[in-house]
């Protein structure tokens, strides 16, 4: 045999016409193997695409369900965050109003009675701290002319104004 040459000995000649024939029928089978596996792996294309498709809304499922978690964690957080400082706020607003509670009912009584000398202008129906205060001015004063004692105001937190 020559170098360059390959014998199939498996092949008729293409002499005979049984062999064209034979060649025939083994190309046709051979394309009918070739769609076969054309339609087997459209078929399983098919699948591999159905089954990502599955996973895909599978993992969709999972994030969307952790992030409804995160999301519920942090709103609860929040919340337990406004509620706290919700309750500081509020607690400043009882010591405050507990603070004019006691302004008011430190100079209730003198206001009272600031208010009748102002309307009798009688000074033996004062109380015995404002005829002090009274005594005291009048002392310091050198006019004799009876005035009403002065009354002081106070702030929210209980310190008098200036």
């Amino acid at each position: 045999m020559a170098k360059g040459k390959t014998v199939h000995t498996d092949i008729p000649p293409p002499t005979s016409h049984s062999a064209v024939e034979t060649i025939v029928s083994a190309l046709s089978e051979l394309e009918n193997d070739i769609d076969e596996m054309y339609g087997r792996v459209e078929e399983m294309k098919r699948h591999i695409i159905a089954h990502s498709d599955e996973e895909i809304e599978k993992l969709k499922q999972q994030i969307i369900t952790l992030a409804n978690e995160e999301a519920k964690q942090i709103v609860d957080s929040a919340k337990a965050e406004a509620e706290a400082e919700s309750e500081e706020i509020a607690e400043i607003g009882r010591a405050n109003l507990a603070n004019i509670r006691k302004n008011i009912k430190a100079s209730f009584d003198a206001a009272v009675d600031s208010i009748v000398q102002a309307v009798l202008g009688d000074a033996t129906t004062m109380p015995v701290t404002t005829q002090k205060v009274e005594k005291n001015s009048q002392l310091s004063s050198s006019s004799s002319v009876h005035q009403p004692a002065k009354i002081r105001k106070y702030t929210s937190d209980g310190k008098p104004v200036s």
